[in-house]
């Protein structure tokens, strides 16, 4: 679904995913970091707040993006307590949450 996700619509909605969860934020708070989002909006608290800097990488989550020209999607490692929460319209984030549980299955990058 993130390559149907263009630049068209309200001026005022963001649109974007949170592992795999359509997410539709009327009127956003432009000061508002995606760290700050993820934990109070969304009450994803695996995505933690260190340094504040992006030095740690405790906030940092995966940010996917469809490229037109290549027809591919491309992956970021985004520091989100530096991310304004506006920057990601159009994007899919993934936080640790969305990568595996153990209610589920854990993902190869969390076994140890």
């Amino acid at each position: 679904k993130l390559y149907q996700l263009g630049m068209e619509g309200s001026q005022t909605n963001l649109h974007f995913f949170v592992n795999g969860k359509e997410i539709i934020e009327k009127n956003a708070d432009p000061e508002m970091t995606l760290l700050v989002y993820l934990r109070r909006k969304l009450h994803l608290t695996g995505t933690k707040l260190g340094c504040g800097e992006g030095g740690c990488g405790s906030c940092t989550v995966m940010v996917s993006k469809h490229c037109h020209d290549s027809n591919s999607i491309k992956h970021y490692s985004v520091n989100a307590c530096l991310a304004p929460l506006c920057s990601i319209h159009g994007l899919a984030v993934t936080t640790v949450e969305g990568i595996g549980s153990t209610d589920t299955r854990i993902h190869p990058c969390q076994v140890s």
